[in-house]
């Protein structure tokens, strides 16, 4: 491969990983051109919850992820990124929420389950969050805490 072309290449990736939250690591190649990318977190667990699973699911672009976790109140959270999907589907909406400085999240729930929904650009752009066992106003301050939505 010519240098400007591994620069390009070079470029590309860095531009996914910062804006799409992916990360080089991940699943290799089929064309033997290194690895895809696998999309991140972008949060900490939240206090008292603990992980129960994970899932990885490729893509041509990237690899999408699905983080599990409960509490001992046996409340769980499920966490999307770069998974397309319906999130919510069929629960009612609950109004928008900031994810981040410039973005806003579709919030829908009601009677203990909740889903926070958003898309930023990207390969790892599409994110949800799913919450059962909670009131909305607990649901919500836990993804605070975790660091999805941000403060007050």
């Amino acid at each position: 491969m010519r240098r400007g072309a591994v620069l390009a290449t070079i470029a590309v990736l860095v531009t996914a990983i910062v804006v799409g939250g992916c990360t080089p690591r991940g699943a290799e190649r089929e064309d033997g051109e290194g690895t895809i990318p696998t999309c991140e977190a972008g949060f900490s667990t939240p206090v008292g919850f603990h992980a129960t699973g994970s899932l990885e699911d490729p893509y041509a672009d990237h690899v999408g992820i699905r983080l599990d976790f409960a509490d001992d109140s046996k409340r769980e959270l499920h966490y999307f990124a770069g998974i397309p999907g319906e999130f919510g589907e069929g629960l009612p909406v609950a109004g928008m929420v900031p994810v981040t400085a410039d973005l806003q999240g579709a919030l829908q729930g009601s009677e203990g389950t909740w889903v926070l929904s958003w898309r930023a650009p990207g390969p790892c752009g599409v994110h949800a969050v799913l919450g059962s066992g909670f009131e909305r106003s607990a649901f919500l301050e836990t993804l605070q805490r975790a660091g999805i939505i941000p403060a007050g």
